[in-house]
């Protein structure tokens, strides 16, 4: 888990997940104008606050809009937005707090579905992370389970149980790999969670450093993990899997937080001092084929103002985003070129974390 998720986390029952779901009013979009090509910003919000929202960023007018959820579907997102990923025509958000998955509509915002996700006690199972391919995402859920729904019917599938806790999740080799954090044990999980795509079922558990959260993946199948550790005694890691032996290796690189487009892995970092102030933010670029360091910091002339909560590319122009927070107000977006050139900035909502790019109308 993710120094932040220590602000956000709760107990939560493990078992099965049922679900029930709900149409929005505005789903009929017919007549609803399409968003420009752009950006949604996920703002987590403050957890117990309720008040995760979307950001859209307009390539062309240049305006940001911190209300287009609100504007479009008339109620708000929900309580601590976790993970979100456009896939086909359609958006998912995991909102943890709700424990419910928001399904939109890519090119309007307006809610086509929203997908409650309850275990078999009535009780919120709590969505984190999400990940998606052949024509089903997978959600890992904070009761120690992965569920798999249908992207066509909108329902779930089924779900099987994983480690405690589990977090970040990413597919690579027809295989989703699941970081069981064990972030609200008193002893912290480290392992990855195997799980074959096409059986829906866990292989085996790779061992990893303590308290596993993001996981991604490289275009030739490697797996990439960044683990908290304890806080306390046991640092972080950032670790690479290796496709087809499962050989688990250390990057000897600092990570709080890392996207990967292409070849490369860009990374933010910080630290604390003496006093537990944030000190020395850095964006890193690291070269996942030749496995080396192409540049410890990107940031030589400007100083990030706030907190680093979330790294994002798009992959047409490797533009750099990079989210932040003093998880009280409203936060900021920068935009860098790969040369660390600050192309421009936007308010965003409270703790910006996830970015999905809509390149077509």
């Amino acid at each position: 888990m993710k120094t932040k998720n220590l602000f956000r986390v709760a107990f939560v029952s493990a078992l099965g997940v049922s679900m029930f779901s709900s149409c929005d009013p505005t789903e009929d979009n017919k007549q609803t104008p399409e968003l420009g090509t752009g950006l949604y910003v996920l703002n987590e919000g403050a957890y117990g606050n309720n008040n995760s929202s979307l950001t859209y960023y307009d390539f062309t007018t240049e305006v940001a809009s911190n209300s287009v959820f609100e504007d479009k579907n008339n109620r708000g997102l929900g309580d601590t937005g976790q993970d979100m990923l456009k896939y086909g025509s359609k958006i998912y958000i995991a909102v943890y707090n709700s424990s419910v998955i928001e399904v939109i509509n890519a090119k309007t915002g307006l809610s086509m579905k929203q997908i409650a996700m309850k275990n078999v006690q009535n009780t919120s199972s709590s969505p984190r992370s999400l990940a998606a391919t052949g024509g089903k995402v997978y959600i890992s859920l904070y009761d120690g389970h992965v569920a798999k729904l249908d992207t066509t019917t909108l329902t779930v599938e089924k779900t099987i149980a994983v480690g405690p806790n589990p977090e970040g999740i990413a597919i690579a080799n027809n295989k989703l790999y699941v970081a069981n954090s064990g972030g609200i044990q008193a002893v912290k999980d480290s392992t990855i969670s195997v799980i074959d795509l096409v059986t829906f079922t866990e292989t085996k558990k790779i061992k990893v450093n303590i308290n596993p959260g993001t996981v991604k993946t490289d275009s030739y199948g490697d797996v990439y993990v960044v683990s908290s550790g304890d806080f306390y005694l046991i640092p972080g890691k950032f670790q690479r899997i290796e496709a087809g032996t499962d050989k688990v290796s250390d990057i000897a690189v600092a990570v709080k937080g890392v996207d990967i487009v292409g070849d490369k892995a860009y990374i933010y970092n910080f630290e604390y001092d003496e006093n537990w102030a944030v000190a020395n933010k850095t964006i890193k670029i690291y070269d996942v084929k030749q496995e080396k360091l192409l540049t410890d910091n990107i940031l030589t002339t400007i100083t990030l103002e706030k907190t680093p909560y979330g790294i994002n590319v798009d992959p047409l122009s490797k533009n750099i985003y990079v989210g932040t927070t003093d998880y009280v107000n409203n936060g900021k977006m920068y935009c860098f070129g790969e040369d660390g050139s600050l192309k421009y900035t936007f308010t965003t909502g409270v703790n910006p974390t996830k970015i999905v790019f809509i390149t077509n109308k």
